[in-house]
């Protein structure tokens, strides 16, 4: 039997528990397909880097203290962070210089994170994603 990758539909072996195209978890400790949220590095030091997300608060920067590091000089030390609210994700940008972009459009305040939206920090680019899609 075969596990069929929900991010890339890749098949892989039943014993896998990562796909071995595109890193995604096959599955949870449940048995069930994982839905952490999470984000992908489409552009920056670690192409296709998968940072996997907590879902109460996670940090983005280049400190090492953050959840999800970043090599960028123009990402802030403590650029923004990324926490769930009422079952949605949210990101805010922690006074930073360079700012937060989603979808090309610069946030202001704390932005709703939508499954497959791009954000830009500094010249990186991550996409977001989870399974629950609000």
């Amino acid at each position: 039997m075969e596990k069929i990758c929900w991010q890339c539909r890749h098949k892989n072996r039943a014993e896998y528990r990562f796909c071995t195209r595109c890193g995604s978890r096959l599955i949870s400790e449940a048995g069930k397909t994982d839905n952490s949220p999470r984000l992908v590095m489409l552009h920056g030091d670690r192409p296709s880097a998968v940072f996997h997300l907590n879902r109460r608060l996670s940090f983005i920067g280049r400190d090492k203290i953050n959840t999800v590091v970043l090599q960028d000089t123009q990402i802030s030390k403590h650029h923004a962070k990324v926490f769930e609210e009422n079952g949605q994700f949210w990101i805010q940008d922690n006074r930073s210089k360079n700012g937060v972009f989603i979808n090309g459009k610069k946030i202001r305040e704390k932005e709703r994170l939508i499954h497959g939206c791009l954000l830009k920090l500094g010249s990186t680019i991550l996409r977001f994603e989870t399974m629950q899609i609000h």
